[in-house]
């Protein structure tokens, strides 16, 4: 008694079996949730890795003629000056604006905004600008090289890397090179190339000043090299000014950067002077406590034993020439034993840099229409 029908099966395995193929699709999905989001985590932090801030002087050579690099970082007290006024400045500009939301409402989203516009700004030092000259024996044809390096972008001018190739690659007026395994971007409307690396951005007037980069970054700079005329130049600089810089004058080029700070009227001072027998010149400057500008100008070579007031002359042409009533700038000349230093002091500078890029523009285009 008590015993089951010989004939009578008991299925027990089909509800076990459903529920572990359930079991195995919520384990299967979990997976690819744990390692999307992962995958997703990494390239985010990937992404905002930080780079490493390039030593601009690597890319010097013998045929670079004039150099100039800025040193920007917070650790300085007058770039900090700097930034905060320049902060400042920028939360006015936004007080000004219309906001999106009036009351208490409006101006708290308004200082939030403030407040992480500032945090993203300060992320981008310490940065290094640098610009360089690579010399041709006619004006006509040297190249200049511009370098943008800021270790904050790190990996993120590679996706814009990436993003350029595919978005320039169907574009007629620009042309890809491939080069040492570098990507150049070569614009031919206007013969100009630049290509991008980690947390850097590079500017060239031609293809071969961008070939010439990416050579030298490529390799690791020799340990022992005999220095050129301009490295001694720039080595006698002070070392802790952040902006620092020097030329030669092999093919007239201190002529032309006093053509730019010189407008017509005033540039007869600079003529009297004989910039011909020039050397060389150097500059250094930096923000002081207060953010105002100073900078020490050294022109090399010129001899004023025979020109009547010739360094005061030519500091009141400067003074003139880059001053107006809303942008004074202040220039003082003094004789050295092989030249003439100028001190210059200025309460805007981002102000007169903008008035001299007009002002070389403007000649720029005055010489291409005289051409043709």
């Amino acid at each position: 008694m008590g015993a089951q029908p010989s004939g009578e099966v008991t299925v027990t395995s089909a509800p076990s079996r459903g529920r572990n193929v359930l079991m195995g699709c919520l384990a299967g999905c979990g997976a690819l949730a744990l390692l999307a989001v992962s995958t997703c985590a990494g390239f985010v932090w990937w992404v905002n890795r930080p780079g490493e801030l390039l030593e601009p002087a690597r890319l010097r050579g013998p045929e670079t003629t004039a150099y100039l690099e800025w040193k920007l970082r917070l650790e300085d007290p007058g770039t900090a000056a700097f930034v905060q006024e320049l902060l400042a400045s920028m939360q006015r500009l936004q007080q000004r604006a219309p906001g999106v939301m009036p009351g208490p409402l409006g101006g708290m989203l308004s200082r939030y905004q403030a407040r992480r516009n500032e945090k993203e700004f300060r992320k981008l030092f310490p940065c290094v600008v640098a610009w360089s000259v690579l010399s041709a024996p006619d004006p006509q044809h040297e190249q200049h090289l511009v370098s943008v390096s800021l270790a904050a972008l790190g990996n993120r001018t590679v996706v814009v890397d990436w993003v350029l190739g595919f978005l320039l690659g169907k574009d007629r007026d620009t042309e890809i090179v491939e080069h040492a395994g570098e990507r150049i971007y070569r614009l031919k409307r206007f013969d100009s190339a630049f290509f991008l690396r980690r947390g850097q951005v590079f500017f060239t007037t031609g293809l071969e000043g961008a070939k010439l980069a990416v050579d030298r970054l490529s390799v690791e700079p020799p340990a022992a090299v005999e220095p050129t005329s301009l490295d001694r130049l720039i080595a006698a600089l002070p070392p802790e000014r952040a902006l620092r810089g020097a030329t030669t004058n092999e093919h007239g080029e201190v002529a032309r950067l006093l053509d730019v700070l010189l407008d017509g009227e005033h540039a007869e001072a600079a003529s009297r002077l004989g910039l011909d027998a020039v050397r060389a010149a150097t500059l250094a400057g930096g923000f002081d406590e207060h953010s105002k500008f100073h900078a020490t100008l050294d022109v090399l070579g010129i001899d004023t034993s025979g020109v009547e007031g010739g360094p005061e002359r030519l500091a009141s042409a400067l003074a003139a020439s880059l001053s107006t009533s809303s942008l004074p700038v202040g220039v003082q000349a003094a004789a050295l034993a092989d030249g003439v230093r100028f001190e210059f002091e200025v309460d805007d500078l981002p102000g007169l840099l903008e008035r001299l890029s007009d002002r070389a523009e403007s000649r720029l285009r005055s010489r291409h229409s005289a051409e043709k």
